[in-house]
């Protein structure tokens, strides 16, 4: 009973495709929409070591609307060489991913449990997925990542940190202790713990920029606000960081 409440309550999220109200490019978010800084902060990194480690091919589970691969493809960090498939159990975001990747070449989307799936990859993603995994279904979803990463592939991973309080819709939040735990034998490149939402003054930069009353996409002010979001508020210390990002790499 639990899972479906909380799997529903991710699910009716996806009336519309709101990831997309997010614009990497110009830095640009919808009025209003108060975790824009936020996600705008942790899909950047995602999407900067994916850009470092990516080979021939990325899947990347728990695509939700496909906002991940849809914005690396767009934006050339994926080639046309490079296959690219998203994976999620719920088909209505599934539905928007593929609209939106619409005539982009060596890109798919499919509604699909990863403990069917047989296709093995070099580089694997999981952005804010691990959280909405119930507790006895958890070591069986990290045996089917592993199953699928290549010996030598990366696995990037992003949760929410432990040090915010848990979301209703999630199971658990997470430290780099326990997500290393999951992959023992991986051995960690890179981790990053992003923005710091306990400062004050990120609070005041998110306001300004996402709100109900105006907006500030324009001109040298915003620059500037992202050049101090950027400098101060989003890769940070484990302590304030309210997101974990992890490079993994399977020994071979």
């Amino acid at each position: 009973m639990e899972m479906k409440e909380k799997f529903g309550m991710q699910s009716s999220q996806y009336e519309f495709p709101y990831h997309f109200l997010v614009d990497l490019k110009k830095r640009e978010f919808c009025i209003g929409l108060s975790w824009g800084l936020d996600y705008f902060n942790y899909m950047n990194k995602a999407i900067a070591l994916v850009e470092k480690y990516v080979k021939r091919d990325i899947l990347d589970i728990g695509c939700g609307d496909g906002y991940l691969l849809n914005n690396l493809k767009k934006s050339n960090v994926l080639g046309d060489d490079v296959r690219a498939v998203g994976m999620d159990l719920d088909e209505q975001p599934i539905k928007f991913a593929q609209a939106f990747s619409h005539g982009i070449d060596n890109l798919e989307f499919i509604v699909e449990d990863v403990n069917n799936y047989l296709e093995t990859f070099n580089l694997i993603t999981i952005v804010e997925a691990l959280e909405h995994i119930p507790d006895d279904e958890i070591q069986n979803f990290v045996f089917q990542i592993d199953r699928l990463l290549q010996n030598g592939g990366t696995l990037i991973v992003s949760v929410p940190s432990k040090t915010v309080p848990l979301n209703k819709k999630h199971y658990r939040h997470y430290n780099i202790e326990m997500l290393a735990k999951y992959w023992p034998n991986y051995e960690i490149l890179e981790k990053f713990f992003i923005t710091n939402r306990k400062s004050m003054w990120f609070g005041f930069i998110e306001k300004l920029l996402c709100n109900k009353k105006f907006n500030l996409n324009f001109s040298f002010f915003k620059k500037f606000l992202f050049f101090i979001n950027g400098k101060y508020f989003s890769s940070v210390k484990e302590d304030c960081g309210a997101h974990v990002v992890v490079a993994f790499r399977k020994k071979v």
